[in-house]
């Protein structure tokens, strides 16, 4: 059994936020919290409620380099190995990068650190049938091969009162389905369902979690995956064509702590969503995958878990009643992925966005890894009152 590094026994990682902009808030006399959602209402059973929270330490953009996660698959979603530095170009807000250093890892790779494998239940955005039937694929996924898993795996929970995280890290299944089944496990907690609080509630208490699993996981060595098991959180759409310039702060703030801090922490997510018929449009996120630049453009739905996982280098899988097919397509994802460190540019404004293209010159190729970096990251605060 491997013990998972700086773990602890059920976390409640909520508000590890106050991390966020760190080195920018002290150079700031002024200081305050961006406003959240608009209604962000009470829980109507009791539970803590989401608070004006600050966003996520974006962790610090080293002034000469960046180090990326790069998977490089062939049409079928096959990896492609042995490429050289060569074969790769990159594009840092469409000009040609410096690549500083190329390597390839995979699991024979002795100097690397193994990939750690964190699988998420949301039981706040889901129904409850939707997580019943996620918790008995995610048996089956546990069961397979003996209970052998491929790589060190934990287990988490989205709930209403935190983020739950399992105390172990481990290559056994049948202990992590032990803490499934323990009932005196905070992981035995299935929840109350997608309806237990209002939407805007949800939809910032979530981002708050996943800002807090990204700061844990930013403390643990080598690449992270995160399968989340859930639709996600709401996208509020229609609430942002008449969204004020304060949600659109609280938004751009959210926007550049979770994008940095995910690639800082070298923490890919993959979303595995048991979609079925009747729901919003499972493809609905496509439409705010373009960078943010400023604040102006920031919007709840480029909050949403989808686009932050195709951010992050991740997948976003539909799968229907195929729960265990799509964690099993993620779970082979983590093996093998390029290194990649490139010489940064640096930044003529606060928050500037660079947009990242990574290619590699062979028929088929598809690249997936961070789809940009914030520069030059200043908190925005709320404007001042006459």
């Amino acid at each position: 059994m491997l013990k998972r590094r700086m773990a602890t026994h059920s976390i409640v990682l909520r508000f590890a936020v106050v991390l966020l902009f760190v080195a920018t808030a002290r150079s700031h006399a002024q200081t305050g919290n961006p406003d959240p959602p608009p209604a962000a209402a009470e829980p109507s059973r009791g539970a803590t409620a989401p608070v004006s929270s600050v966003p996520v330490d974006p962790g610090p953009v080293d002034a000469h380099s960046i180090s990326l996660d790069v998977r490089v698959t062939d049409k079928l979603g096959h990896p492609i190995s042995g490429l050289k530095p060569g074969d790769f170009t990159l594009l840092d807000n469409k000009l040609p990068g410096k690549i500083l250093d190329l390597h390839e890892v995979d699991a024979s790779s002795s100097a690397a650190e193994p990939v750690q494998v964190v699988i998420v239940i949301d039981t706040l955005n889901a129904e409850i049938d939707t997580i019943a039937r996620e918790r008995e694929q995610l048996t089956e996924f546990l069961k397979q091969n003996g209970g052998h898993l491929a790589y060190p795996t934990s287990l988490a929970m989205l709930t209403d009162k935190g983020l739950k995280m399992g105390e172990i890290s481990t290559l056994d299944g049948a202990l992590l389905q032990a803490s499934l089944d323990d009932p005196n496990s905070e992981l035995h907690f299935i929840g109350k369902g997608a309806h237990y609080w209002e939407t805007p509630a949800r939809l910032q208490w979530s981002i708050d979690q996943l800002a807090a699993l990204a700061a844990f996981e930013a403390k643990q060595p080598g690449r992270k995956v995160a399968l989340i098991l859930g639709p996600g959180w709401p996208m509020l759409p229609f609430i942002s064509v008449d969204v004020t310039d304060k949600q659109r702060r609280w938004a751009f703030n959210y926007i550049v702590g979770l994008n940095n801090s995910l690639r800082e922490a070298h923490l890919a997510l993959y979303v595995v969503n048991p979609f079925t018929l009747g729901r919003i449009d499972p493809f609905y996120y496509e439409s705010y995958l373009k960078g943010i630049s400023n604040v102006n453009q920031a919007t709840f739905p480029d909050l949403s878990l989808q686009v932050l996982a195709a951010h992050s280098g991740g997948l976003v899988e539909i799968t229907g009643l195929d729960i265990l097919g799509e964690l099993n397509t993620a779970n082979r994802d983590a093996y093998p992925y390029y290194s990649l460190t490139f010489e940064t540019s640096p930044g003529a404004a606060p928050n500037e966005y660079h947009d990242l293209h990574v290619a590699v010159d062979k028929p088929g190729a598809k690249v997936r890894t961070s789809a940009g970096y914030y520069s030059n990251v200043q908190y925005i605060l709320p404007a001042k009152r006459n």
